[in-house]
């Protein structure tokens, strides 16, 4: 049974529900097993659900027992709907199932978007047996931006701002698919984003990433426009980025890449860590 976890009970069960985050096996993205989120960001970010009518948090119980807690979020104008935490002590596929009943009925036509370590054996057995397509198996990497050096200045490499937003959205429209960060959604928020581009025509290159003033930012994309590796252009680009991070005062940066890519060993070469697999479900209700 799902029922939403009101404020007076908050307190109560975020231990639990931490201790569950821990657990890739029992968690859902994002990941509290990285070694860079607290306890204390799992706690201050779920308490902001209270206060953005966006965002709901859900108790899963069986025969009256607190098996798992669920955050997620409802964009009514997108219709999109994402958790942000889906950690289950037992019976993950029954949560499932209840949370996408729950969400048919309160949100018909919207796309649920589910994020789970490759771990969690329990929750892809079950988006996988109820035919749930995968539209992203990846590999989390994160870099301590704390013991690098200066990287190499790259050449050829442009920063994006509003006044050249088009050369950036000439490469984007070719490789944003379904992807949330449109062309359009990254235009209106250009003040989140760094953002660099590469080269022309089919070959050319882009790297999208959060420049929020926070300690930790995370890369969305580094694509180039014939959806081929590029490994030069990649290196630049890369470097652009982490020259970028380490002159705003960054700390840590997240980088998905797709599971087997060639990527994956430049980024290790760099001292980045593999945190481990990801896979990400999309559900149209």
């Amino acid at each position: 049974m799902l029922r939403l976890l009101v404020p007076s009970k908050f307190d109560a069960c975020m231990e639990f529900a931490y201790q569950l985050a821990l657990d890739p096996a029992r968690s859902g993205y994002p990941t509290y097993c990285d070694g860079m989120k607290t306890r204390e960001d799992f706690i201050t970010r779920a308490k902001k659900a209270y206060d953005r009518p966006t965002e709901d948090i859900l108790l899963f119980e069986e025969g009256g027992q607190v098996e798992g807690l669920i955050h997620f979020q409802h964009l009514e104008e997108d219709r999109y709907l994402q958790t942000f935490i889906f950690n289950v002590r037992r019976d993950t596929g029954t949560a499932l199932a209840e949370f996408v009943d729950y969400c048919r009925e309160r949100w018909p036509d919207f796309a649920l978007h589910l994020g789970f370590p490759a771990e969690n054996v329990d929750a892809v057995s079950w988006l996988e047996g109820a035919g749930v397509p995968c539209i992203e198996r990846s590999w989390n990497f994160l870099l301590n931006l704390d013991g690098c050096g200066a990287f190499p200045e790259p050449s050829g490499v442009k920063r994006i701002t509003a006044d050249n937003f088009e050369d950036f959205a000439a490469i984007h429209r070719q490789i944003q698919g379904d992807m949330y960060w449109n062309c359009d959604r990254v235009r209106s928020t250009l003040d989140r984003w760094a953002i660099f581009v590469t080269g022309a025509g089919e070959t050319a290159g882009e790297v999208l990433m959060t420049l929020d003033g926070r300690p930790d930012e995370e890369i969305f994309a580094l694509e180039f426009a014939d959806g081929q590796y590029h490994e030069e252009a990649f290196r630049a680009l890369l470097s652009a980025a982490l020259n970028c991070l380490k002159a705003n005062g960054t700390k840590w940066l997240t980088f998905f890449v797709d599971e087997g890519a060639p990527e994956g060993e430049i980024l290790k070469a760099l001292g980045f860590r593999l945190v481990g697999g990801y896979v990400c479900y999309r559900l149209k209700l």
